[in-house]
C-alpha cells in the first residue's frame, strides 16, 4: 500500500488537477499481466482518494501519474491509467482500479 500524491491528466493530454492525495495498492496477487496480443505486461491496481472528492472527479480512462513515486524501471514517475468506472462514495472519496504499464 502507498500513501502519495498525484497528476491528473484527461486522454488529450491535458492536466487538470494536481496534488490529489490518494491510496495505491495491487489489485492482483498473482503478478503481471499480458494484454491481448502478449505485447504490452501491466499491473492492476485500486486507487482510492483519501481527502474527499476531488475538485474535478476522476473518470475512466483519465491518466494519474504519480508526484512522489518513480517507475523502478524508468525513473519517470509511475504512471496509472483508469480502466473502469471510477465509484463514488456518498462524498466521501473515489475508488478506481488502474493499470500501471510495466516500464512505460
Amino acid at each position: 500500500m502507498i500513501f502519495t500524491t498525484v497528476r491528473v491528466e484527461r486522454p488529450e493530454g491535458t492536466a487538470v488537477l494536481t496534488g490529489v492525495p490518494v491510496q495505491i495498492e495491487s489489485a492482483s496477487g498473482d503478478g503481471e499481466r499480458l494484454d491481448f496480443a502478449d505485447a504490452r505486461p501491466y499491473d492492476l491496481f485500486w486507487l482510492y482518494t483519501t481527502q474527499g472528492i476531488p475538485l474535478i472527479p476522476l473518470r475512466r480512462r483519465d491518466v494519474l501519474f504519480d508526484e512522489i513515486n518513480s517507475d523502478p524501471e524508468t525513473s519517470q514517475p509511475a504512471k496509472y491509467r483508469i480502466v473502469a468506472e471510477v465509484e463514488t462514495f456518498e462524498g466521501d472519496h473515489q475508488e478506481a482500479l488502474c493499470e500501471r504499464v510495466v516500464g512505460g
